[in-house]
């Protein structure tokens, strides 16, 4: 294996660590914004970033060939554990308010359509990124 491989698969594997990282603490951390003016600004931004952190989750595999390093970099989804439940959190109010209730996300009165969406997207996101974390774990093929 020569060294821009290596390089690479090691890039590819970190970035998507890191973009699925902000990704949850995002999500974990979008109930205490404030809903001013433009306050699901960053509702909609997180929304755009869903593609993103799912295709990164499909990255996370990519050092499987660099085996003791992989087995290392696997560890990166323990504190997982600790953010999901943060993120689903801030998720599942937002899916009983905007997707099953009759309400927005910031302004009850004024129900734009993606507020609806948003929420289970953000599941659909979330249950993804976890089955890609736990293959991403898996040693199974390592041996």
């Amino acid at each position: 294996m020569s060294v821009i491989e290596v390089l690479l698969r090691l890039g590819c594997t970190l970035v998507a660590w890191m973009v699925i990282y902000t990704h949850l603490i995002w999500t974990a951390t979008i109930k205490t914004v404030g809903c001013g003016a433009e306050g699901d600004e960053l509702w909609r931004l997180l929304l755009g970033f869903v593609p993103f952190a799912i295709g990164a989750s499909f990255l996370l595999g990519v050092s499987r060939k660099l085996r003791e390093v992989h087995k290392i970099i696997r560890w990166f989804g323990a504190p997982l554990l600790l953010l999901l439940p943060l993120a689903l959190l801030a998720v599942w109010p937002t899916f009983i308010t905007a997707t099953l209730g009759t309400g927005g996300i910031c302004d009850p009165s004024e129900i734009p359509s993606w507020h609806t969406w948003w929420a289970p997207i953000q599941l659909f996101a979330l249950s993804l990124i976890v089955v890609n974390v736990l293959r991403a774990r898996s040693l199974s093929d390592l041996t």
